[in-house]
């Protein structure tokens, strides 16, 4: 008697072979709207994509996939392409075998943050190898009279080596070379969409080749300009910047003849890429906005990555600074300065390790040079000089010149050079200053004369070792040795008369200071912030459109500085304003777009649109790839 498959697994049968395969619910890899995706046990080369309705229509549709597959290169791209049927013992369609594609998803290689963390090494040249491996299988479906249609970030996976799988496959176009029948693609993003599509039902329209090229011309725009989207950016004259679908609609390129509308502030500048691709892009979003026949097909898009890639040149300060020879200054050194630091390609390949943030330190104003840049985690501290006899003197490091989180190194003195630089700082050698200490110390309080009766005769013994030695210059003058000497003698009689008290009178008692409270942060592992003037809390934000993940990444920072600018009445507790802000792609907010709503104190909202700029979001889709759009934060007065 065969033995049956176990409780809650299913029993299906491959069409080539009759083999039957148990499918077992804990092995789903994924699941969607249409079907879901489970792994062989058996076969670790091979995934199963089980229908939730399995229908005939999709049956005859994976067939001919299986019968007419694409000529790829292997070495640039492959296909997760459905290579066996399957049914139930009934003899019912319920899905097919493919070959299993894992990988990260081409939106990681857009931001160099998430960029650093999936592919520390990839550089400029690797994004455009990259993107001619996507215009390659691009090329070699639209060769076999195949339609994308679903053109988005979601669906390309990126290998270590560049080369690409392009998933969820069965969703394209498929035309029957029997009757001519199509078997549409249903579905899409409208960030992907030509602008003779938006707003259309997909299902009621057959897709072509130049559809699938403006959606092509998209994607490779995001791989290449740090995730900022070809049709964003603000509108000139202030007012809101109309939706996504939208401005495709009206063909609002910003980088190319429309003066009503500027780039994202942060986005690179168009001229990053090369003469020959920025020509492409022009006639995608520009002449293909109405003629669509005008967009770039895939095979003009590959050779031109192809001749880019292979003319990049080398930055003089970092190797991993690749740009094109067009260029007289690198774009990824100028980026890192307007990124404040943050370099798109770092030099220091492997990722680093995500540190608590540290609490920011005013800056002295006598400082007037920036500090450099903290060393990487991984420099080593400098090794401690040893200290020799009669050594000469270094001037002490300044301030600006040590970077933050390093101790300064000790300097090559003796105890005799330590002390006397010690006290000079205090500015304890200078004759100047022993007059007012010696009154305060005669009429003062008990712990002021306790401590100069320890600072002033080791200070006094310094200054007399000098009268010894001509060479150098003293710090005292000698005609002034014996005066200070009487006078602390003088100093130490009067104390010790007096006692710990002034004409029999003791001191009040002082009650103990208050501790003051620290709020606990807001997140494990950011250090606690210190109290602000006055006390805000953020509330969590909250996007229009439904997302994966939106978080206020530097939210202490925001609630401390919010508190410390207002310089209002104090507020009552629970008085708050709303804040709306719309964030762009790469987390930042754009500032010509700030405001606030719902307010309940006027001086609150207008601390708070004014900081509003500083906020860094964390914003992904439904789909986790990237996101833009409004975001509102709550910010209240807490107790």
């Amino acid at each position: 008697m065969a033995d049956l498959p176990a409780p809650g697994t299913l029993a299906l049968r491959r069409r080539s072979t009759l083999e039957v395969l148990v499918m077992d619910p804990a092995l789903e890899l994924g699941a969607g709207g249409e079907a879901r995706v489970l792994a062989l046990a058996g076969d670790p080369t091979l995934v199963a994509k089980l229908y939730h309705e399995p229908t005939m229509p999709k049956a005859r549709k994976v067939a001919l996939m299986m019968e007419e597959p694409p000529e790829l290169d292997a070495a640039a791209a492959t296909l997760a392409w459905p290579c066996d049927l399957l049914f139930d013992n009934r003899g019912t369609f319920a899905g097919f075998l493919m070959p299993r594609a894992e990988g990260p998803r081409i939106f990681e290689f857009y931001n160099p943050v998430t960029r650093r963390q999936t592919a520390p090494l990839a550089d400029y040249a690797f994004l455009h190898r990259v993107a001619a491996n996507v215009a390659a299988a691009f090329e070699a479906l639209h060769a076999r009279g195949y339609v994308i249609g679903d053109v988005n970030e979601s669906n390309v996976l990126v290998r270590d080596d560049g080369r690409v799988t392009l998933v969820d496959t069965d969703s394209m176009q498929v035309r029957d070379p029997e009757d001519g029948a199509i078997h549409r693609s249903a579905v899409g993003k409208p960030e992907f969409t030509p602008p003779e599509l938006q707003g259309l039902t997909f299902a009621d329209f057959d897709r072509t080749p130049e559809h699938d090229r403006f959606g092509l011309a998209v994607l490779l725009f995001l791989l290449l300009m740090e995730g900022s989207h070809p049709f964003a950016g603000r509108l000139v004259d202030g007012s809101e910047t109309p939706p996504v679908e939208e401005r495709i609609r009206r063909g609002l390129f910003p980088h190319h003849g429309h003066a009503e509308i500027d780039p994202p502030r942060l986005a690179p500048e168009f001229t990053l890429l090369d003469p020959a691709l920025r020509a492409l892009f022009v006639r995608a979003f520009v002449a293909g906005h109405a003629d669509p026949a005008a967009r770039p097909p895939a095979e003009e898009w590959r050779a031109a990555l192809g001749a880019a890639a292979d003319a990049l040149v080398a930055c003089g300060k970092s190797a991993r600074h690749r740009h094109g020879p067009h260029l007289r200054e690198c774009p990824w050194c100028q980026r890192t300065e307007v990124l404040r630091g943050r370099d798109p390609f770092p030099a220091d390949a492997p990722p680093a390790r995500p540190r608590p943030k540290a609490v920011r330190a005013p800056t002295p104003r006598a400082l007037t040079a920036p500090a450099p840049r903290a060393l990487a985690a991984s420099a080593p501290l400098q090794k401690p000089l040893v200290p020799v006899a009669n050594p000469v003197l270094t001037p002490p490091h300044p301030v600006s010149t040590l970077y933050p989180g390093t101790p300064a190194p000790l300097p090559t003195a003796s105890g005799e050079e330590w002390l006397e630089q010690a006290l000079g700082k205090m500015g304890l050698l200078h004759p100047g200053a022993w007059i007012a200490p010696s009154l305060v110390m005669m009429f003062g309080p008990p712990g002021v004369v306790a401590l100069g009766m320890v600072i002033f005769p080791v200070a006094l013994i310094m200054a007399l070792m000098r009268l010894g030695e001509p060479h150098r210059e003293p710090r005292l003058p000698a005609t002034f040795a014996v005066p200070a000497a009487v006078l602390l003698l003088l100093i130490l009689w009067v104390s010790s008369a007096l006692g710990s008290s002034w004409m029999g009178a003791d001191p009040p008692l002082r009650p103990a200071p208050r501790p003051v409270p620290i709020p606990a942060p807001y997140d494990v592992g950011e250090p606690i912030a210190p109290a602000p003037l006055w006390q805000v809390r953020l509330g969590e934000p909250e996007a229009e459109a439904p997302t994966r993940l939106l978080r206020l990444v530097n939210r202490l920072d925001l609630e401390r500085d919010i508190g410390g600018a207002y310089r209002g009445p104090p507020g009552r507790q629970g008085e708050r304003v709303r804040v709306a802000v719309y964030v762009l792609s790469d987390g930042t907010v754009d500032p010509e777009r700030i405001r606030a709503e719902e307010s309940t104190d006027p001086g609150l909202a207008y601390t708070a649109t004014d900081e509003a700029e500083k906020m860094r979001f964390v914003f992904l889709d439904a789909e986790g790839a990237p996101a833009e759009g409004w975001v509102r934060i709550d910010v209240t007065y807490a107790p």
